[in-house]
C-alpha cells in the first residue's frame, strides 16, 4: 500500500456497495516511464532508491522532506536521524498503526520545536541567516507533523500544527533580501493570501512564476518546487493559498474547485499589475498540475505553463472503482433511485470501516477533507466518514482532457517514472495537446537514474527544477 505526500491521488480503500473491501492498488503502469532525459544509460534502478521506512507512506513523505535539504529547509542528517529514532519507537512496521503514527507525529515534533527555540535564541543573538534556517527547518518537520495529524490518535490537533508550520515559514521569509511582500486578492471563495517574492537580481520588469502547490503541500515545501530555483535565476517568485489548500482549508474549511481559473486569474490579475512583472508562467505541482491545466487554457494573459507532473482525470485515480463506476452512473438518476444508491453504498461503507488498518482510515480522512468540510470535521474528531457516496461525487467535476485539447499557453509536462499515482496520464496528457504546434510544448521524463524518479522526484528537486527553468528561460525571459 502507498500513499504519495503530495499527490491527494489516492489509495483509499476499495469499498463497493456490497461493503467489499478489496487491498489498495498504484496506478496502472507505475514505473514504465522511459528515460528521455536521463544522461546515464541501462541498466535501470528502482524507483524508490532509499528505504527510512518499510510502510512507504512514512517513507515517501521523509523522502520530500529529505530533499528540501537543497533549499535549505532541511538537514539531511536530522531526517536520517529523525527516521532512527521513530523506527526504534515502532519497530519500523509496513503497516502503520495509530500509535507509529504517533511516534512520526511526536519526534518531527521533539525537532520542530527544538528548532523554532533555536532560531528565536539565534534572532535574538543577531544571527539572522542561522534563525532563519532554522525556522525554515522547524517550519518543514512541523508540515511533516501536519501531513500524518489525521493517522493519530488526536487528529484535533490539525489546525494548530498548521499554524505553527505557517507561522515558522513566514519568520524565515523576513530575513529574506529583497523581503517579500505578503498580499491577499478577492476572489469568488473569498481573500486568496499570496507571497510575492521579488527577483534578487537586475531590476525594470523580471520573467514571473506563479506556483500553485497542490493539496497537501504547504508553503514551506515549495521552496524546493521553484521559489529557491526561481530566485536564483532572477525571477519574481509569487504563491498562493487557494481552496483546499492551507489557510482556507485549515482555518476556513473551504474545499477545493475544479474551476482553478477563478482561482489563479485574481492572483495573475494582481501579479501583472506590478511595475517589476514582466511575462508570466504558471507552475502546477502535484494535484496542481492537474488542476492548472484549466488556467491555462482559459487565461489569455498567461505566457507558458508547466504541469509538474501531468495529469487529467482525477476519477480515474481512485483506487476503488467499483464505487466511483456507481457513483458516475447514479449522480443524475432520479432523485429516489440516488438516494436508494446512496444509502446502500453508505451502510456498506461504514459496516466495512472498523476492519480497516489504521493506515487505510488515514488515507480515506486525508484524501477526503479536501473534498468536504464534512469529512474533514469527522476525520478530526477520529470518525467514519458518514457520506462516502457524496464524497464520491464531489470529485467528478475534476476532469480536464477538453482544456488540455483547446490549450493555447506553451506547455510543459512532466512526468516521474515509478509515479504510483499519475502513471501514465503525464503521456496521455502530452497527447491531447493536439493545438499546440510542436515548438510550444514538451514533454520530460524524469527518471531514477537521475534520482528524480516518483510522484514529484522527492529526492531529486534540483534535477527537475533545472530542465524546468531552462524551458522557461526560453518561454518568458
Amino acid at each position: 500500500m502507498e500513499l504519495d505526500r503530495r499527490g491527494l491521488l489516492l489509495a483509499t480503500a476499495a469499498l463497493g456497495a456490497a461493503a467489499t473491501t478489496t487491498a489498495l492498488a498504484p496506478a496502472a503502469n507505475a514505473g514504465r516511464l522511459a528515460a528521455t532525459e536521463a544522461p546515464f544509460a541501462a541498466p535501470r534502478l528502482s524507483p524508490t532508491l532509499l528505504s527510512l521506512f518499510a510502510a512507504p507512506t512514512f517513507n515517501d513523505e521523509a523522502l520530500f522532506a529529505m530533499g528540501s535539504a537543497s533549499s535549505h529547509a532541511a538537514e539531511v542528517g536530522e531526517v536520517l536521524a529523525i527516521s532512527s529514532l521513530i523506527n526504534q519507537r515502532t519497530g519500523n512496521p509496513e503497516n502503520p498503526a495509530a500509535e507509529a503514527f504517533d511516534a512520526y507525529y511526536d519526534v518531527f515534533g521533539e525537532y520542530h520545536q527544538e528548532l523554532a527555540k533555536q532560531a528565536k535564541q539565534a534572532a535574538d543573538g543577531g544571527h539572522d541567516i542561522t534563525a532563519q534556517n532554522r525556522y525554515m527547518r522547524a517550519s518543514m518537520y512541523a508540515a511533516q507533523q501536519l501531513f500524518f495529524v489525521l493517522g493519530t490518535t488526536n487528529g484535533s490537533r490539525e489546525l494548530e500544527i498548521f499554524n505553527s508550520s505557517q507561522q515558522h515559514w513566514i519568520r524565515a521569509i523576513e530575513n529574506f533580501d529583497p523581503k517579500p511582500t505578503r498580499f491577499a486578492v478577492n476572489s469568488k471563495f473569498g481573500r486568496i493570501p499570496g507571497t510575492f517574492f521579488p527577483s534578487p537580481k537586475g531590476s525594470g520588469r523580471r520573467p514571473t512564476v506563479i506556483i500553485s502547490e497542490g493539496s497537501d503541500g504547504q508553503n514551506v515545501e515549495s521552496m524546493q518546487f521553484g521559489v529557491t530555483a526561481g530566485l536564483a535565476r532572477g525571477y519574481n517568485v509569487v504563491l498562493f493559498e487557494g481552496p483546499g489548500q492551507m489557510s482556507l482549508l485549515f482555518r476556513k474549511h473551504i474545499p477545493f474547485t475544479a474551476e482553478w481559473q477563478e482561482v489563479v486569474g485574481p492572483v495573475l490579475e494582481w501579479t501583472k499589475a506590478r511595475s517589476d512583472v514582466g511575462k508570466v508562467a504558471l507552475i502546477g505541482i502535484s494535484f496542481g498540475g492537474m488542476l492548472c491545466i484549466r488556467p491555462g487554457a482559459r487565461l489569455k494573459d498567461l505566457d507558458a505553463l508547466v504541469l509538474e507532473p501531468g495529469a487529467y482525470d482525477f476519477t480515474t485515480m481512485w483506487t476503488d472503482q467499483e464505487s466511483m463506476a456507481t457513483v458516475k452512473e447514479t449522480v443524475k438518476a432520479p432523485p429516489q433511485e440516488k438516494a436508494v444508491v446512496q444509502r446502500e453504498l453508505n451502510e456498506g461503507f461504514l459496516q466495512a470501516w472498523p476492519s480497516l488498518p489504521r493506515s487505510q482510515q488515514f488515507e480515506i480522512y486525508k484524501r477526503g477533507e479536501i473534498f468536504s468540510p464534512e469529512v474533514q470535521k469527522e476525520a478530526r474528531a477520529g470518525k467514519p466518514v458518514s457520506d462516502y457516496y457524496q464524497l464520491l461525487e464531489k470529485m467528478l467535476p475534476f476532469r480536464y482532457g477538453a482544456d488540455l485539447r483547446a490549450m493555447t499557453t506553451p506547455t510543459m509536462v512532466v512526468a516521474n517514472e515509478g509515479d504510483e499515482f499519475f502513471g501514465d496520464q503525464p503521456d496521455k496528457a502530452f497527447a491531447m495537446l493536439e493545438t499546440l504546434p510542436k515548438s510550444q510544448k514538451r514533454l520530460v521524463h524524469l527518471t531514477a537514474k537521475q534520482g528524480a524518479s516518483l510522484h514529484d522526484q522527492p529526492v531529486g528537486p534540483q534535477v527537475a527544477e533545472e530542465i524546468v527553468f531552462d524551458w522557461l528561460d526560453d518561454q518568458v525571459k
